[in-house]
């Protein structure tokens, strides 16, 4: 199975906005671990990348579209290169942002490294 990430994202209320539990995670929300991300219906899975450079490309466009709060402590154009870092690394780096934008919205964007080490399928089946 050839190594790629899959991007999710999610736009709204965060946990705390609505009193979730850990039981009690809305299925359209992000899960609370990274390893569930994989778990979720395929149709959840917004692109998959196979080049570093094309999922980075899309983590900035995700944070460009749906700009942080608090730019200045959170210095997207610093997290887009350590993303590069990470990604590049062996087989199995996940990149996960969360946080307010300025719309006052929770954002979560996901790059999920697959397949898993665990064993966990790849949504797709065999990738």
């Amino acid at each position: 199975m050839t190594h790629h990430w899959h991007a999710y994202a999610y736009t709204g209320r965060s946990y705390s906005d609505t009193a979730i539990r850990r039981a009690e995670v809305p299925a359209n929300y992000p899960p609370i671990e990274i390893v569930n991300w994989l778990k979720r219906p395929v149709d959840q899975v917004v692109a998959t990348y196979r080049d570093v450079e094309e999922a980075v490309s899309w983590i900035e466009g995700e944070l460009t579209q749906n700009a942080p709060l608090d730019q200045e402590h959170f210095p997207w154009w610093e997290r887009l290169q350590r993303n590069r870092e990470t990604l590049l690394q062996a087989a199995g780096n996940d990149v996960v942002h969360g946080y307010y934008s300025k719309a006052q919205q929770y954002v979560s964007r996901a790059l999920i490294a697959c397949p898993r080490e665990a064993g966990q399928t790849c949504p797709y089946g065999a990738a």
